[in-house]
């Protein structure tokens, strides 16, 4: 659901409970129209977290790729949030934890906007360790 289906649907929810035309008597259509509208607030903030978590916090989004695409040592390392100097086990670690919180198929339920920064992070996550994986190995 987008914001502004969101803002309109609790508009016409307050407008509805606040009215006094009533479909049935009484309150009890103004506590099923309250509930409603506690379900989608909780409903949207929750979308709205994990759409901060899977935007990509700031390390991630200063981490730019250079023309053609093309990401240097530093930044590769920076992604997965590991140092030069680590043992390949731990960058192998550090990918493999930020595969399994930014892979697809965690966020498929989500919205399509989601899920194709999903699959642009999962990408850049693993050019970053190609790119970390054939450096280690051509120092040996």
């Amino acid at each position: 659901m987008n914001k502004y289906k969101f803002y309109i649907l609790v508009i016409i929810l307050v407008v509805y409970i606040i009215s006094p035309l009533d479909l049935f008597p009484f309150v009890f259509d103004d506590l099923i129209a309250s509930g409603f509208l506690l379900y989608f607030w909780r409903k949207f903030k929750n979308q709205k977290n994990r759409r901060n978590y899977y935007s990509g916090g700031q390390s991630q989004a200063n981490i730019k790729t250079g023309s053609g695409g093309s990401m240097s040592l530093d930044d590769a390392y920076r992604l997965l949030n590991a140092k030069p100097d680590d043992p390949w086990s731990e960058v192998q670690k550090a990918y493999k934890e930020k595969m399994a919180k930014s892979h697809p198929d965690k966020v498929a339920h989500l919205g399509e906007e989601l899920q194709e920064k999903a699959n642009e992070l999962t990408l850049q996550i693993n050019k970053a360790y190609s790119i970390i994986k054939n450096d280690k190995g051509s120092r040996g």
